[in-house]
């Protein structure tokens, strides 16, 4: 019953965060740094320990979701800690910058230590360029676009400040938008069933639901949960 739940995320979680990877050149023995340990984001690090990436450092503000990874063989920042991201990922590895990092993050991005309540759109996507090494690449996987809510007009147009100057001298690559699921669908598919990501359950700590479960579900899932929900409306998968 792990593989037919494992399955379930190939519908689009699974191969969008290996897509972001991809597109951060992520390879064997790679340093890699995920921005958010949501459900997307643990998928890229289990997409990363796939491709066989030396170290996978996730950040992230909720500490649960941040024991969930470290139990699984990364190494974790808390960006609620008042530390900036290139000190704490030098803490790790001995230098302040990774091979490629991915932002799983998007629009609704937070800063980090006394700006860890703040949101901004541009928080995380700036992260990851900064940590990005000089020749690295960043892949963008969160969902940046038009937002009738933000406060700003050009947050409402979907204009963000992109910090890309400081970016510019290291000749990074910045790849985003939205991922061809189908292209990575077949082998993804073959590595759950050929048993090559027995770790994925485990990762995203996936809770099946039924249908009538899914209102509570969205709400508890809004505050930050480790979990990771399949909706079976059928019950035809094991809890």
């Amino acid at each position: 019953m792990a593989k037919i739940r494992d399955l379930a995320l190939l519908s689009d979680i699974l191969p969008t965060a290996f897509h972001g990877l991809m597109e951060a050149g992520a390879k064997p023995g790679s340093t890699v740094y995920l921005a958010g340990a949501g459900p997307v984001g643990r998928c890229g690090a289990a997409a990363a320990r796939l491709l066989g990436a030396s170290c996978i450092i996730v950040g992230d503000h909720h500490k649960d979701r941040l024991e969930l990874m470290k139990k699984n063989g990364c190494e974790t920042i808390d960006l609620s800690q008042d530390a900036a991201l290139t000190d704490q990922i030098e803490a790790i590895l001995g230098e302040p910058m990774v091979d490629c990092a991915v932002d799983y993050v998007g629009t609704e991005a937070h800063g980090i230590g006394s700006e860890a309540e703040d949101m901004d759109p541009a928080y995380a996507i700036n992260q990851v360029i900064n940590a990005t090494r000089p020749g690295g690449a960043t892949g963008v996987i969160g969902v940046y676009g038009p937002d009738p809510l933000a406060k700003s007009k050009a947050e409402q147009e979907g204009t963000y400040p992109i910090d890309f100057g400081k970016a510019w001298i290291k000749s990074p690559r910045l790849a985003g938008g939205q991922a061809p699921i189908m292209h990575y669908n077949r082998e993804l598919m073959m590595a759950i069933l050929w048993d090559r990501m027995p770790y994925l359950s485990a990762m995203l700590n996936t809770k099946v639901i039924s249908l009538d479960d899914a209102p509570d579900a969205y709400a508890t899932f809004d505050t930050g949960v480790s979990e990771k929900f399949v909706i079976d409306p059928h019950g035809l998968i094991s809890a």
